[in-house]
């Protein structure tokens, strides 16, 4: 089966210019899903050519502005579509997207929003929509209709700041082939388990060991592009795309490649704002 990823932006928080806020499309014959709307998705979505109403599954993996701005525009934007719009994010996630959409249009009717929420497990322990799944925290498995009946979705918790729930997410396909995305934390075990085998691990890089040497990036709670590598090769997966990048960072992929790659076989990608691969 043909997966392919969109990347619609592929910075971190403070990014401008070259590269926007993270946000990514997964695509399969039958089957979309947005993963992060940041404060310029509807510009992200038109210059790929995509109307709001495409979009009818989102993936949010957690609730600060560079990753949730952008949801009360999707929604006004979805408005009279004819098919309701699938959020999946943690409980907390959830209710902060309420929160913002009535924060910035009070007074809309709830009706209207035509949105089915898919609250996920914030302590890593919900398996109930899957079944057997392998010990994972798993939260999905096609249950939104047949046309996404060939894909699982499993999340896992991830250290971010505190009171900050902030979800992993791992995508397989019938066919085989399986997309892990983890971004906002530094290396941790639950990443290298969800991703394990993984035919594409999609990892921030917010950091560069090599450029920033003196920088610490746990203490922000993000990664290296070194230290996405070592998880790429922990789990076993052959191919790491590197997002979330930071300003700093940005401008030199081709340094970012080879840290990652750390003199091994490891396939590496730096993918520009709009550009898009198969898996």
């Amino acid at each position: 089966m043909n997966v392919e990823v969109l990347f619609l932006g592929t910075g971190g928080a403070f990014s401008a210019g070259r590269r926007n806020n993270l946000a990514l499309l997964i695509e399969s014959s039958g089957f979309c899903m947005l993963v992060e709307a940041g404060p310029m998705i509807m510009q992200q979505l038109a210059r790929a050519n995509l109307e709001a109403d495409h979009i009818e599954r989102l993936f949010v993996s957690h609730a600060h502005g560079d990753h949730v701005l952008g949801f009360p525009m999707l929604l006004l934007n979805r408005m009279g579509a004819p098919a309701p719009l699938h959020v999946y994010a943690s409980v907390g996630t959830c209710a902060s997207l309420r929160a913002l959409w009535d924060l910035v249009y009070p007074g809309f009717a709830p009706s209207r929003l035509n949105v089915r929420w898919h609250e996920l497990s914030e302590r890593g322990s919900d398996r109930s929509r899957v079944g057997d799944a392998a010990s994972l925290p798993s939260v999905w498995g096609g249950d939104v209709g047949e046309r996404s009946s060939h894909v699982v979705l499993r999340t896992v918790i991830v250290p971010h700041p505190p009171d900050t729930p902030t979800l992993a997410a791992r995508w397989d396909f019938a066919g085989g082939t399986s997309i892990t995305f983890a971004t906002d934390t530094f290396p941790n075990a639950a990443t290298v388990k969800l991703a394990q085998g993984s035919d594409l691990l999609v990892h921030e890089a917010s950091f560069s060991a090599v450029l920033q040497p003196d920088t610490d990036p746990g203490e922000h709670f993000h990664s290296t592009a070194q230290q996405a590598g070592e998880i790429a090769r922990q789990a076993e997966c052959p191919c790491l795309a590197l997002v979330h990048l930071g300003p700093q960072i940005g401008t030199q992929p081709e340094l970012l490649v080879e840290e990652a790659r750390a003199d091994t076989d490891l396939q590496v990608i730096v993918p520009e704002d709009g550009e898009r691969i198969r898996v």
